[in-house]
């Protein structure tokens, strides 16, 4: 995560605006000091929204804490910007050097299938290929574009499974889940205000994980970064090993390429279907807001299993898990051929292939202690998600298994029309499906009426 520091005043004249709200100004100012002080991290999100709480507490009427304030609130206060990230060029690499000699011995006696790791990201699930969106150096934690983002766990093992991901949103049923059941969803969804993960989240996903273990009778290593809302608990069939810190650029194997193959899945995905509605909005805003959580939930479970297992064993490899089981050593870069799925869409879109995947890479997706302490925010629970502003109809068109198998039908008829094999034969499937469904579905309903 970014961090502010204070510098030193070089002695050099400066000329310097009087702020405008001196009042707010001097007592952020004193507050940044404070958090500093403790040596607690600090982004320029969570200082914008500190600057506004505190404009609030004082009635201080027509303050907006903007970009433009933010960087004259640096200027007037000496305060620079320092990257403590673990990005590649900061990583000790006498640790990393250490680190890989130790992992053999910490793997040693554990199939690949018993090596996990798991990592956050978060991931604008709305954002569309402009370029007011593709600010890769912006860390966001809250705020306007704070209820179009989503965080998603992703763990992954040595020989190559993806994991159900784990999916934290805004509320605990966003209207567009109406009238299902989330048990059903192809994730694990959970919620808090911030959509980000939380010491409680996490606990509660590593005693689900170890729950499963334990029912296969596994025996299992999971290595996670040092991140404060990831707990340090006894399990009873799954060890916790945390990686060195500053260096999960490098050794952590989710960050070698598994998450950027999935987002860039998933951005295929979205982008296919903005595309396909693209004539029917009439501005990128509308064409935004046609996106819901439950389409993102979707793709974000189909982009996992897209993710190939070829491609998380070659980043377990890179990230220096080395296993005696491995016979392919070759295409460690095999991410980078994901580009290929997404590459047609964004020429037609006219983005940038690159910025389009990775532009949300610095988005927050974990509480950190600044957070917690110094963000006095209601955590209450949201039921229904008042910002979930998809312009998609909240009430189903279809509502019963006749006309779903109808359309379906009728589907299935014009992807032959078409001469598309693929449609044809997902159509297909997904008739019989329906139709097997609505069997039991009535087989369940006649039971019922008997000895009702």
């Amino acid at each position: 995560m970014d961090e502010w520091v204070n510098s030193k005043n070089s002695g050099k004249s400066k000329r310097v605006k009087t702020p405008s709200f001196e009042q707010i100004d001097q007592k952020l100012y004193e507050w940044v000091v404070s958090v500093r002080s403790k040596n607690l991290p600090i982004s320029g999100p969570i200082i914008q929204t500190e600057a506004m709480k505190l404009a609030e507490k004082m009635n201080v009427k027509d303050f907006k804490a903007s970009n433009g304030w933010l960087e004259k609130f640096k200027k007037r206060h000496d305060i620079v910007w320092k990257q403590v990230s673990g990005e590649a060029n900061d990583v000790n690499q006498e640790t990393v050097v250490e680190w890989k000699q130790k992992i053999s011995r910490l793997i040693a006696g554990y199939e690949s299938k018993d090596v996990y790791n798991a990592d956050e990201t978060g991931l604008f699930f709305r954002g569309i290929p402009t370029k007011s969106l593709v600010q890769k150096s912006e860390s966001c934690s809250g705020g306007k574009k704070a209820k179009d983002r989503l965080t998603v766990l992703m763990c992954g093992s040595m020989a190559g499974e993806i994991r159900k991901p784990l999916v934290i949103g805004k509320s605990k049923k966003p209207r567009c889940f109406k009238n299902m059941d989330i048990s059903s969803l192809p994730v694990i969804w959970k919620f808090n205000k911030k959509a980000w993960m939380t010491t409680e989240i996490m606990e509660q996903w590593l005693r689900y994980f170890n729950a499963d273990m334990r029912s296969q009778n596994r025996n299992v290593l999971i290595f996670l970064d040092n991140a404060a809302c990831h707990p340090k608990i006894e399990l009873s069939n799954t060890k916790i090993l945390m990686l060195p810190p500053n260096t999960t650029s490098i050794t952590q194997p989710m960050d070698q390429g598994v998450i950027y193959t999935f987002k860039s899945y998933y951005r295929k995905f979205l982008l296919q279907s903005l595309l396909c509605k693209i004539d029917n909005c009439s501005s990128a805003h509308q064409l935004a807001k046609s996106i819901s959580v439950l389409d993102a939930v979707n793709w974000i479970a189909l982009a996992c299993d897209n993710v190939k297992a070829e491609c998380v064993q070659n980043c377990f490899h890179k990230a220096g898990f080395l296993s005696n089981e491995r016979t392919n050593t070759n295409g460690i870069d095999l991410p980078e051929n994901a580009l290929n799925d997404i590459n047609e869409e964004c020429v037609i879109a006219n983005v940038d292939v690159e910025d389009f995947i990775t532009f949300d890479s610095k988005l927050e997706a974990r509480q950190t202690y600044d957070s917690a302490i110094f963000l006095e925010e209601e955590e209450k629970e949201v039921e229904n998600d008042d910002n979930d502003d998809s312009e998609t109809n909240d009430e189903p068109k279809i509502k019963d298994f006749k006309t779903a198998i109808s359309y379906l039908e009728e589907l299935q008829r014009f992807s032959a029309t078409i001469s598309n094999t693929n449609l044809l034969e997902l159509t297909t499937k997904a008739r019989e499906c329906a139709e097997r469904a609505a069997l039991k579905h009535k087989k369940q309903s006649n039971i019922k009426n008997y000895f009702s």
